[in-house]
């Protein structure tokens, strides 16, 4: 019984992915808010480190996706209700998990830095954040101290720049941000706030599936194909492209639908 139960689960895995390369399934949802150069979103165009990778990983497997442009905070919560398939780049913490599959296709991870209005005011040790106003971004998180420590003064904004606009004139103030995402955003901005000596060591970051989504029998093939592209160098690739600060990413590829 239990090999004709695993015979069977193996037919349904295999008819869900020849329907897909065959183009016959409904395109995969994929959210995400802009959050260069992580993801990039200028129009109807979704480039950026997470969003290039998706797109090779769909030109691989014969996917269809429609990329869906919301605030990381409404990402999560079409997660949640199965409004949305995938979510490219959320860190790992336990409430998520719950409506969430965490895949083994890994993203890198980022250092969480705190920017600040002068190098007079900088932060060399976590006790420092004690006495600031911390600006962050609704809905994310960081590492696990900073964000159980119920003590801070944290203000939330809906996106970064409006962050980095407070923290211009703000000299109370301490921006939070992962810090490939922070320096791309003040150079594109033209603002010169500091960057303190201390930082924390980003945690991975993942392409979620929600557990509501049909996209949950392509797991296995997610994460072998991520390897693949790790292997052969194609995401090294994506990743130096824009850490050399490029702004268009890789050719939209086959089978992709835009937004």
């Amino acid at each position: 019984m239990k090999k004709l139960f695993l015979r069977l689960l193996w037919t349904l895995l295999l008819v869900v992915t020849v329907q897909a390369a065959a183009g016959e399934q409904e395109a995969l949802r994929v959210v995400g808010n802009h959050a260069p150069p992580y993801r990039i979103i200028e129009g109807d165009h979704f480039t950026g480190i997470y969003f290039d990778s998706m797109k090779e990983l769909a030109s691989r497997l014969g996917l269809k996706i429609r990329y869906i442009e919301v605030p990381y905070k409404r990402a999560l919560y079409m997660m949640r209700f199965g409004n949305a398939d995938i979510m490219l780049g959320p860190n790992h913490n336990p409430q998520r998990e719950a409506y969430m599959e965490y895949t083994g296709a890994t993203l890198p991870r980022e250092d969480k830095v705190f920017y600040v209005h002068s190098e007079a005011d900088t932060i060399v040790r976590y006790e420092d954040l004690s006495r600031r106003q911390i600006l962050v971004h609704q809905g994310n998180v960081y590492f696990d101290r900073f964000d159980q420590d119920a003590g801070l003064k944290k203000l939330e904004f809906s996106q970064y720049r409006y962050a980095i606009q407070k923290a211009v004139n703000c000299t109370a103030c301490v921006l939070i941000m992962p810090e490939m995402e922070g320096d791309y955003l003040l150079k594109e901005l033209a603002i010169n706030l500091k960057k303190s000596p201390f930082k924390v060591e980003g945690k991975l970051s993942y392409i979620t599936i929600s557990r509501r989504s049909r996209a949950l029998a392509l797991q296995q093939q997610i994460e072998e194909t991520m390897a693949q592209m790790k292997a052969d160098g194609t995401f090294d690739r994506i990743l130096a492209h824009y850490q050399r600060g490029g702004r268009a990413g890789t050719s939209t590829s086959m089978g992709v639908e835009p937004k």
